[in-house]
C-alpha cells in the first residue's frame, strides 16, 4: 500500500494495488503473455476479476471493468480493495480451495522488476483448477513447478543484483561490468543457450544500456535476438518439464500407440515444431491436425482423411446450418456435415477452437479406448506456439520494413530455426529426469 500526495502537496487517501506490475525483462516473460495466447480475451488480472463477478451463483459484490483495471494498475481505495479481495476469498471457499491463497502468498517480498512470483501463483491456481475436475487421481506437476521455482529464484537474485549495483558509488562503466557478469552467470547456469550465445547476448543487453553507445544495426540485431532467444529458452524449458510430468503419469493417460511414442520420444510436441517448406511457414497448428490423422488411426491402416475427421466435430445447431426452406432430413444432414468440414478447415488454419467444442471433438476422435486429456493439452500448446510465432513474424516484417538493413541479420529462416529447437530441450530434461 502506498500513500500519495496531490499536486499541491496535500496527502491523498491511501491507495491499494491488487496486482504487481509486469516487467519486459525476458528471463521470465510476463505470465499474461502466455495467458493471452491461450485466451485472447484475457488481457490481465482485471479480466479474471471481472469474470469471477459474472458467476451469479456466488452473489459477489460487483465493480465495473474500469475500477477493476484501476485496482490492478493505479490503485483503489482500501474499501474497494477489500471488496475485490473479499470476492476472491468467496470464490476460494465456493470451490473448496481455501488453502490456495495461503499456499500462493509469497514468503519473501516481491522484488520490483520480476515476474517469477506471478508465474508461481498462476501455476498453483491453474493446477488447483484442473484438479477440481479430477475426483480420483489428482494431477501433480513436480518438474514444472520445480523449474518455475528455480527460475524465479534466479530472476530474483539477478534483479536484486541490478538494484544493488545501481546504488553503488562507482563509475558507470564498473556498474555495467558488474551487471554484465550477473546476466552472464544467470544465463550460463539457468538457460540452454550455448557459451557463444551466452557471451554475445549478455554483452548485447549491457551495450544497449551504455550511455552514448551508437545504435548500430548490428547492435539492434543482437538485442532483438537476445530478447527472443531468452523467451524461447524459457518456454521450451517450461514445456519440456511439463511433458516430463506427463511422462511420469503415462500409464494413466490411455494413449494411442502413436501418441505414446510422441510423448516418450519427442516430448509430445517434437514433431510439431514450425517448418519452412518452400518458403511457406507450416505452423504447429498446421502440423498438429496432420499428426492427428495418424495418431487416431488404427495401426497398419491408412491415415484418417480430413473429411472423415470433420465428422467427429459436434453437430452444429440447426439454426446455424444453411439449408433451404423446404429442405428434408438428408439436406439438413448434408448441410450440417459441410458446416463441420468448414469448421475443421478453420481450426487447421489457426482459428482457436472453443474449449468445449475441442474437448468433444477429441473425445469422439479418441473413442472409448483412449483419453483426450493429452491431445487437448497438445492442441492448446500448438495454439500458443502458433500465435507466438505469427506474432514474432509480424514484428520481424515490421522491423525489416522500417530498417531494411536488419534483413541481413534477421529473417524468417532464423526465426523458425530458433522455434524448432524444442527437441534439444526435451532430450536435456528427459536426461535430467533419469538422473533423479
Amino acid at each position: 500500500m502506498h500513500e500519495h500526495a496531490d499536486l499541491a502537496g496535500h496527502p491523498m487517501a491511501e491507495k491499494v494495488i491488487i496486482d504487481t506490475p509486469d516487467t519486459l525483462f525476458p528471463f521470465m516473460p510476463s505470465v499474461w503473455e502466455l495467458v493471452g495466447w491461450l485466451d485472447e480475451k484475457c488481457t490481465g488480472m482485471h479480466t479474471i476479476l471481472h469474470r469471477i463477478q459474472e458467476d451469479e451463483g456466488l452473489e459477489l459484490e460487483k465493480s465495473d471493468r474500469k475500477t477493476l483495471k484501476k485496482s490492478c494498475q493505479e490503485g483503489v481505495s482500501p474499501r474497494v480493495a477489500r471488496k475485490i479481495v473479499g470476492n476472491l476469498h468467496k470464490v476460494a471457499e465456493h470451490k473448496n480451495v481455501t488453502a490456495l491463497p495461503h499456499r500462493t502468498t509469497p514468503t519473501e517480498p516481491i522484488v520490483r522488476g520480476t515476474n517469477g512470483t506471478k508465474w508461481l501463483i498462476f501455476s498453483y491456481g491453474y493446477l488447483e483448477g484442473i484438479n477440481q475436475h479430477q475426483p480420483i487421481q489428482k494431477l501433480e506437476l513436480p518438474s514444472t513447478l520445480s523449474f518455475l521455482e528455480n527460475r524465479a529464484k534466479a530472476e530474483r537474485r539477478l534483479v536484486l543484483a541490478f538494484h544493488q549495483t545501481r546504488k553503488m558509488e562507482i563509475s558507470t562503466e564498473k556498474k555495467l561490468s558488474l551487471m554484465r557478469t550477473a546476466i552472464y552467470e544467470a544465463l550460463r547456469h539457468h538457460t540452454l543457450l550455448n557459451s557463444q550465445e551466452v557471451q554475445k547476448y549478455s554483452a548485447a543487453m549491457i551495450d544497449a544500456s551504455r550511455p552514448g553507445q551508437p545504435r548500430t544495426t548490428e547492435m539492434a540485431s543482437k538485442v532483438i535476438k537476445s530478447l527472443l532467444c531468452l523467451r524461447v529458452d524459457f518456454y521450451h524449458q517450461l514445456l519440456a518439464n511439463f511433458m516430463a510430468d506427463m511422462l511420469n503419469i503415462r500409464a494413466s493417460l490411455k494413449l494411442s500407440p502413436r501418441l505414446d511414442d510422441a510423448l516418450t520420444h519427442q516430448g509430445g510436441m517434437g514433431k510439431l515444431v514450425p517448418l519452412l517448406e518452400e518458403g511457406k511457414l507450416l505452423t504447429p497448428t498446421n502440423r498438429l491436425y496432420e499428426f492427428w490423422r495418424d495418431a487416431f488411426s488404427p495401426p497398419g491402416e491408412q491415415p484418417i482423411s480430413y473429411r472423415a475427421m470433420a465428422m467427429h466435430l459436434p453437430l452444429p445447431l440447426v439454426v446455424r446450418t444453411r439449408v433451404k426452406a423446404k429442405a428434408d432430413l438428408q439436406d439438413i444432414q448434408y448441410a450440417a456435415d459441410e458446416t463441420r468440414r468448414s469448421k475443421l478447415k478453420e481450426w487447421r488454419g489457426n482459428t482457436v477452437p472453443e474449449a468445449e467444442h475441442l474437448t468433444k471433438f477429441l473425445e469422439s476422435l479418441a473413442g472409448e479406448a483412449y483419453s483426450a486429456f493429452l491431445p487437448f493439452i497438445m492442441a492448446r500448446v500448438a495454439t500458443a506456439w502458433t500465435k507466438w510465432i505469427e506474432q514474432e513474424r509480424a514484428l520481424l516484417n515490421q522491423l525489416t520494413q522500417e530498417h531494411p538493413a536488419l534483413a541481413e541479420e534477421l529473417d524468417l529462416e532464423w526465426l523458425v530455426e530458433r522455434f524448432s529447437r524444442y527437441p534439444q530441450y526435451w532430450e536435456h530434461v528427459k536426461a535430467q529426469a533419469h538422473q533423479r
